[in-house]
């Protein structure tokens, strides 16, 4: 009752400012485990940039230069913003420092896109392998189907050239294979009777008259021979007419023969039918050569042509492989499969292929130029020399078409310069070989019609001109010299060159620098160049020559000797195809890879034909390419060091990460 009035607080009871202490104290505890948690995550998050930040503050100032001065450098492989100038451990991971060469900040060559360095142990580890780019034969192969069908030039429809009625039918069914002269059908025809009479009373009266006046033996005799040709355009054989002169009687019924060896496809007739004059009675198609119209797309038909051997095997005998050629190509392209039809013609003799079966084709486009030449001879073996006279014959043909370009650039005719390009062309189609001769011929045709004409008509029938001595060439180079082809868009038409200044021959003193370069033929050693070789060639096999003058091997065609140009190539497991450019690495150094660039043509079987980017004697990876690419976008940084980025004295003195 006494404490009541003095005021004083109970003993048990702490004050206000004791329990904020207590407070404070409690959430010390528990959230101090919480604070070191976020402080030890911060510091592993950011560790190495900590430790990069120190690496920068203990550094010499003049560390930059010091690295410059040294042609080499120690970086880590697993931290490659970690370099050094002197041998150590790496300070993130431990790893001993690798060894490099340095290049400063050395700008990459032209052409390059970016460059790799590896370890000798990395090209170990990844099996990185290199081979060179060479000069090979190269045959792009396409494989397609098609529908083996009727040779449409052996086969023949039979029709009654005289009304009659039938009375015997010697072929009496569908499928019936009948050789050339054998009997169809034999005609009762009342015509045929007095055509007989008529001949039979012709060659009566010869006899008679052949001791009168030349008048009368003309008249009979003229008579006889016009008999004769009514009967043979009966369809009545040379040796019916024969046998009906010898024996002395006519012959109730015409019997027709089958005009070729083959099967009966159809039968119109029966015993007994009438027919009148024109009426169908069989259809006979010979087997020996079929037709296979094979599909093709669009975007593999390129380098085809009338005359491409084709392999051929059917599902029927897998195993049998028949030879046949292109002989017609589509002139369109099927708009509902995107595919261009060729018409291959195939040997049948066994007469395994029959009309409406399935069968694969394969074919073989040789991808150089092939020229055929000379054969060699126990005289005049092929040598470099024989090959390159063969090659330098088209030398006064350039001479002579230059001269009368020249001629119509100065706004001439001139008609000894016209004269001479038809000379020298056909001269050179008289000594050269194989499809040259066709296309000098083509040259001197197209010269001809230039005379006789004024100066505007021949400026247009030059572009004909042009375009026949541009294909010759293309195909036979000239043996010294470099011409350019120049195209004039204001007539559409090319024209050739010796030298890169234009002079239109179309256009003349009106607009004489009017065109544009659009290439050129080049003079190319033969023989001894690798880029050609000789040999025998076989069209079903163009990827390989032969040494000896055989058949080929499927066809039994005899082997043509040819010039074949080689096309450089590079290993399709070189390439890396990035899908808006063809890369590869080509190894400038052992173990340091550069990125180029390359423009390829179609994929030839393991190889791609090279257009530009790279030459011959260049290494490029092969096995292992995609780890070099991968090593190059997956740690850009590293190739980005190799070049420099650590390299060269910095203006703030210090090394930036």
């Amino acid at each position: 009752m006494a404490n009541e009035g003095t005021g004083a607080q109970p003993a048990g009871k702490p004050s206000a400012l004791r329990r904020v202490w207590l407070f404070i104290e409690i959430l010390n505890v528990r959230l101090r485990f919480i604070f070191l948690m976020v402080i030890v995550g911060f510091v592993v998050g950011y560790w190495e940039n900590i430790t990069n930040y120190y690496d920068r503050w203990r550094r010499p100032a003049k560390a930059a230069d010091m690295v410059a001065a040294q042609d080499v450098e120690f970086y880590c492989p697993m931290h490659p913003n970690i370099i050094r100038s002197e041998p150590g451990n790496c300070p993130i991971c431990g790893m001993p420092l690798a060894k490099r060469a340095k290049s400063g900040k050395a700008e990459l060559p032209d052409g390059v896109l970016a460059r790799q360095h590896l370890t000798p142990q990395k090209v170990q580890i990844g099996r990185i392998a290199t081979s060179s780019v060479e000069y090979r034969l190269l045959s792009r192969e396409v494989r397609t189907v098609g529908i083996v069908e009727y040779d449409e030039t052996r086969r023949k429809f039979i029709a009654a050239r005289i009304k009659g009625r039938i009375d015997k039918l010697f072929v009496n069914y569908v499928g019936q294979h009948v050789e050339a002269g054998d009997p169809l059908v034999s005609i009762y025809s009342p015509e045929l009777l007095t055509a007989q009479q008529e001949l039979l009373t012709a060659a009566t009266r010869l006899n008679e008259n052949s001791g009168a006046d030349q008048f009368a033996a003309r008249t009979s005799q003229s008579l006889l021979e016009a008999s004769k040709q009514k009967l043979l355009l009966w369809g009545i054989t040379p040796e019916q007419i024969e046998t009906i002169l010898k024996r002395g009687t006519t012959e109730n019924h015409l019997t027709i023969v089958s005009p070729i060896t083959g099967f009966v496809t159809e039968k119109k007739v029966l015993e007994g039918h009438y027919v009148d004059e024109g009426g169908d009675l069989y259809t006979v198609a010979d087997l020996s050569n079929v037709w296979m119209q094979a599909k093709i797309f669009e975007d593999e038909s390129g380098g085809m042509h009338v005359g491409t051997a084709v392999e051929v095997t059917s599902t029927a005998d897998p195993g049998e492989v028949f030879a046949g050629r292109i002989t017609f190509i589509a002139y369109q392209v099927d708009p509902a499969t995107r595919t261009v039809s060729a018409r291959v013609e195939i040997a049948n003799p066994d007469l395994k292929l029959k009309p409406g079966m399935y069968a694969h084709a394969t074919i073989r486009v040789s991808v150089g130029q092939v020229t055929e030449i000379k054969p060699p001879s126990a005289s005049a073996p092929a040598t470099a020399e024989s090959v390159r006279e063969a090659h330098a014959e088209t030398g006064e043909l350039i001479r002579a078409y230059l001269a009368l370009s020249a001629a119509y650039v100065a706004d001439k005719a001139d008609p000894t310069a016209l004269a001479a390009l038809e000379t020298t062309a056909n001269e050179l189609a008289k000594n050269a070989h194989g499809t040259m001769v066709s296309q000098a011929k083509a040259i001197a045709e197209e010269a001809a019609k230039l005379k006789g004409t004024d100066l505007a008509a021949q400026r247009g029938l030059f572009k004909s001109v042009n375009a026949k001595v541009i294909e010759l060439l293309r195909g036979q180079p000239p043996a010294s010299q470099t011409l350019y082809v120049v195209y004039c868009p204001m007539v559409e038409a090319e024209w050739l060159q010796d030298s890169e200044d234009i002079a239109n021959p179309y256009m003349g003193s009106q607009m004489p620098k009017c065109g544009v370069l659009r290439g050129t033929i080049t003079a190319k050693a033969v023989q001894e160049n690798e880029q050609y070789v000789v040999g025998y060639y076989c069209p079903i096999s163009p990827d390989h020559l032969f040494e000896k003058p055989e058949l080929c091997p499927i066809d039994k065609f005899p082997l043509r000797f040819v010039r074949a140009e080689k096309m450089l190539a590079v290993p399709a497991s070189a390439v890396i195809n990035t899908g808006t450019r063809k890369i590869v690495y080509r190894e400038s150094e052992p173990g340091t890879f550069d990125m180029v660039e390359v423009k390829l043509g179609k994929r030839t079987g393991e190889f791609y034909p090279v257009i530009s980017g790279i030459n011959a004697s260049d290494r490029v990876a092969t096995a292992g390419a995609f780890l070099v690419d991968a090593e190059n976008r997956l740690n850009p940084a590293a190739s980005a060091q190799f070049f420099g980025a650590s390299g060269g004295p910095q203006q703030d003195g210090g090394h930036n990460h």
